[in-house]
């Protein structure tokens, strides 16, 4: 009688042309509680496989017709994790290694010892339990990853929509906010930011350890990539007066993932420079030639780690410590994620430190990549006609983000023409002279921010807006490069097409920036003079009255100034008939009494104290409110 709760007995095919062997195993390992199938021969065999599935299987090598090897290559592809003991009277090395090559468990000699085939037994049912845990350990760790990447794409529309209602709120467009509440909203939007940077990471993360990011393998110049590199992250280094220095060889190649190194050494370099106060990084690129090996190393100044932390480092939400969080803000993922970055390339990444002088992490990888090189991406077909339309170029890797923002404008002013990669993306661009174009960061040969450069450093191409959408989330990079407008996938119809509108150009607007603040007007003046602004800079007294003359349609207005402060620069417009109809925004330090505030608020367009944000944060806010005023022109 058996019952649900009775243990199954392990199955057994013996496999041998000798009829006394296959009877006495077949009696022998049924006395001692397995279930036993035999088989005279290798078709026999095949057919016994064809029918079930056996735990074990024990075959002879010499056999008529098939040979045991032959049978153990087709149990293998029918059963794989069916666990195969071959035997022979005839031992030999060659064949030995063959079986073992095929994926045979062990290899014993025959006349058959019951004891020791039932002990070799054992131990193959010991090893397939243990691979079954653990192959469900991986699938269970598989469908986390899933989970949480599919709940980290849920949260971020919410996330977005939070953060989004508390900048317009903040910024006054649902009328006056009382200080105590502005002060509670400033708190939400900080956190809730911090919350999407988390979202952002552990979809990131979740993504490489569900084995969803595939490799877009392909040789390039390892200048050329530092070039990108110290390019994209210098605004933020020169913001926070350090240095930043590239040592790489000349003529040096390599083969891996170009888009994902690149992200691996802004994460580092980024690290660095929230880490560091004084003095600089240093990227150091060398080759070992001997060992086909290339090393990059990103060294800074800043203030080290303790011994005991650096182990603590690549591992997934650990932070070193509370307050460091606090004070430098960050998820602690970004050096997780660039781990199994390196390690998809067939890396490693290693860090040495010493508290208050700095800290070393370098990437070190084959100068080829082990993996398939990239498949050529189609082109989209490109609408006829488009001459004096609206039209939105998108440029994205992935055709389903493509079709889902052609569906989006669906009905609008716009004319949708998509591009599958960075490359016929700028051809396009030059081609067509797009209204706008929306951009991906995360693309296969040459990403969203090399592009972004090309773009905003072409005379013919930087006027155009650039709205990012994107699974990265570095608003504030973005913002120093010049783009109008940041999205974080997934997007919202609604919010994308608000973003649109802020986009319509009007004619080149002429912008004068007074301030006597040298690195500030610097600041502004490449940034709006991407955005198609004609931009004049004044500090002096006389210099500021001669360029007032020249009718500016924006002016940007410090109130503290040697010469001739603020103040005294807006009673001079008031007073001139021709420059009332002056856009000011106002930048300062000084603390503001009511009375001054309630005089400015009559007068200016914004307030931005300086210092309360950083400076991508103002750029995008200031930004937000031309591309008001812009779309208020074209009306």
């Amino acid at each position: 009688m058996t019952t649900a709760n009775a243990v199954q007995k392990p199955s057994v095919l013996v496999v041998d042309d000798e009829p006394g062997l296959r009877e006495m195993l077949v009696f022998g390992l049924t006395d001692r509680g397995y279930d036993v199938v035999a088989a005279g021969d290798g078709d026999e065999a095949i057919a016994a496989v064809g029918k079930r599935k056996f735990d074990l299987v024990v075959s002879d090598i010499m056999m008529p017709g098939k040979s045991g090897v032959e049978v153990l290559k087709c149990i293998k592809e029918v059963h794989p994790t069916t666990e195969v003991i071959m035997a022979t009277g005839y031992a030999t090395l060659e064949t030995a290694i063959e079986s073992m090559k095929r994926g045979a468990y062990d290899y014993i000699p025959k006349p058959y010892e019951l004891d020791r085939l039932c002990a070799v037994f054992e131990k193959a049912l010991e090893r397939q339990r243990l691979k079954a845990r653990v192959g469900h350990l991986e699938e269970l760790n598989r469908l986390k990853s899933e989970f949480l990447a599919n709940m980290s794409h849920e949260l971020r529309t919410p996330m977005n929509a939070i953060i989004g209602y508390s900048s317009l709120i903040l910024d006054r467009v649902y009328g006056d906010v009382p200080p105590k509440q502005e002060e509670g909203i400033k708190r939400i939007a900080i956190n809730a930011k911090n919350l999407l940077e988390l979202i952002n990471n552990i979809l990131d993360l979740s993504k490489l350890s569900a084995g969803r990011v595939p490799l877009f393998v392909e040789k390039f110049a390892v200048a050329d990539i530092v070039k990108e590199v110290t390019d994209t992250m210098e605004c933020l280094v020169r913001e926070r007066k350090l240095t930043l220095t590239a040592i790489v060889p000349d003529g040096l190649l390599i083969k891996s993932d170009k888009t994902k190194l690149k992200q691996v050494l802004i994460n580092l370099i980024g690290n660095a420079v929230k880490f560091t106060h004084e003095g600089g990084i240093t990227l150091r690129v060398e080759s070992d030639s001997v060992n086909a090996l290339v090393r990059l190393s990103v060294s800074d100044t800043g203030i080290g780690i303790e011994e005991e932390n650096i182990q603590k480092l690549f591992q997934e939400f650990n932070q070193l410590d509370a307050s460091s969080t606090r004070k430098y803000g960050g998820t602690g993922l970004g050096l997780c994620i660039s781990k199994k970055i390196v390690e998809l390339n067939g890396g490693t990444i290693n860090v040495t430190s010493k508290v208050g002088s700095g800290s070393t992490f370098t990437v070190t990888l084959p100068l080829e990549a082990d993996a398939p090189p990239p498949a050529e991406l189609p082109s989209l077909a490109i609408p006829a006609a488009l001459t004096n339309q609206k039209v939105m170029l998108a440029i994205d890797d992935d055709p389903e983000v493509l079709k889902l923002l052609a569906d989006s404008i669906e009905g609008t002013a716009y004319t949708f023409v998509g591009a599958q990669s960075g490359e016929e993306g700028l051809a396009l661009a030059r081609q067509l002279q797009p209204h706008v174009i929306t951009l991906d960061i995360m693309m296969p040969h040459l990403d969203g921010w090399s592009v972004l450069q090309i773009l905003k450093n072409d005379p013919l191409l930087q006027a155009i807006p650039v709205v990012i959408i994107s699974i990265m989330e570095n608003r504030a990079l973005g913002y120093s490069l010049g783009v109008t407008d940041y999205i974080v996938k997934p997007f919202d119809r609604k919010d994308l097409l608000a973003k649109l509108a802020r986009c319509d150009r009007a004619e080149a607007r002429k912008v004068l920036v007074i301030d006597d603040d040298e690195a500030i007007a610097l600041l502004l003046k490449d940034a709006l003079t991407f955005q198609g602004y004609e931009v004049q800079t004044a500090s002096g007294k006389s210099d500021v009255l001669a360029k007032l003359q020249t009718r500016p349609d924006v002016v940007f207005l410090d109130l503290m100034m040697p010469q001739l402060n603020g103040f005294d620069v807006l009673d001079i417009i008031s007073k001139d008939e021709s420059l009332r109809n002056m856009r000011i925004f106002v930048m300062t330090a000084k603390n503001l009494s009511p009375e001054e505030t309630q005089y400015l608020e009559s007068r200016v367009e914004m307030i931005v104290q300086k210092g309360s944000r950083s400076s991508e944060s103002i750029l995008g806010l200031l930004r937000q409110k031309l591309g008001t005023i812009k779309e208020a022109a074209t009306k």
